[in-house]
């Protein structure tokens, strides 16, 4: 039997198994949110008006928001909490500072969601 075939069938195995498993994950995300990755850009850019430099989707204690990290157009590196599933906006704060902007809701410990 040819070796290369062999590899190759293993390959393509190792690649569809790979694929179907990031399908999953995908859908695992999207069916924790009711609210794209783009929306939640439209909403963090609505807040901090500048460039979103990353977008990632975190869950504690339940709860599961975006994190949306955004240089403002001051050039502020700002960090926003964004719920996923009604895009309310948890908590606004300069990167390496422990301020909110405005009444955002804190967990029972006092840690932001």
């Amino acid at each position: 039997m040819n070796t290369n075939l062999v590899k190759a069938g293993a390959l393509s195995g190792l690649i569809a198994v790979g694929g179907i498993a990031s399908m999953v994950s995908a859908q695992t995300a999207a069916e924790q949110t009711n609210l794209t990755e783009e929306q939640i850009i439209e909403i963090a850019l609505m807040e901090v008006p500048g460039e979103v430099t990353e977008v990632e989707l975190e869950e504690r204690r339940n709860n599961t928001y975006y994190e949306v990290e955004v240089v403002a157009e001051d050039g502020t590196e700002m960090e926003l909490k964004i719920a996923a599933d009604d895009g309310e906006i948890l908590r606004v704060k300069a990167e390496g500072k422990d301020c909110d902007d405005d009444d955002h809701e804190n967990d029972d410990d006092g840690e932001d969601a």
